[in-house]
């Protein structure tokens, strides 16, 4: 297999980073754990940037790995080509592998860690598969949404000043991570009370 990438998919070639070891296509699909043909489509649709060309061979640095992780990560929790591009249009172009590796921990508090059937849950109670699956596609969209806003304001508004004060990346991971009980009973308690004002407001249009 040879390294070279065709030029209708790299497109124009970005510099060298200050440091770090690039990688060979090769290399690059071994550390992340993917396909050359993933690669290049993802590379092809903007997900990650071009290859840094050196004559006919690509090569790839932590950006690269950075990116590439995150799309998986994204597609691991359900998200459609469609929202991953939206995801990652919000990613600035010169967002370090630091930054970038933050999103990935920033998913971790409103996907959750363990697997949880919405729907086979709802069909042991008597509820119809149809309705079942229903329900389960409303939980998966709003959970897609609530973890990119979520990522969103961390990035744009905690990100900035707590580097600035010092902290690093696998310290806010971990922040995150701790704060995860209280993004669960927060969604929780607003879901709660959006079903209390949607009962009120039912009972208000009933005749009397």
């Amino acid at each position: 297999m040879t390294d070279a990438v065709p030029d209708d998919v790299s497109g124009e070639s970005y510099d060298d980073p200050a440091d770090g070891t690039l990688l060979t296509l090769d290399e690059l699909t071994d550390r992340v754990g993917t396909s050359v043909r993933n690669v290049r489509f993802y590379t092809s649709r903007g997900l990650v940037p071009p290859p840094i060309r050196r004559g006919r061979s690509g090569y790839y640095s932590a950006d690269h790995v950075a990116r590439l992780e995150l799309v998986r990560e994204l597609q691991g929790h359900g998200f459609t080509l469609a929202a991953i591009e939206k995801y990652v249009e919000r990613i600035p172009a010169d967002a370090t592998p630091s930054d970038i590796a933050l999103h990935l921990s920033l998913l971790a508090p409103v996907t959750g860690e363990r697997h949880v059937d919405v729907a086979e849950g709802l069909a042991s109670l008597g509820v119809s598969p149809e309705a079942a699956a229903a329900v389960a596609e409303v939980y998966a969209d709003h959970g897609r949404q609530v973890a990119a806003e979520l990522s969103e304001i961390v990035r744009t508004l905690v990100w900035p000043p707590f580097r600035e004060a010092g902290g690093t990346a696998e310290q806010l991971r971990e922040m995150v991570h701790r704060l995860k009980p209280l993004t669960v009973a927060g969604l929780v308690a607003a879901y709660e009370q959006a079903m209390d004002d949607s009962a009120a407001a039912y009972d208000g249009r009933r005749p009397h």
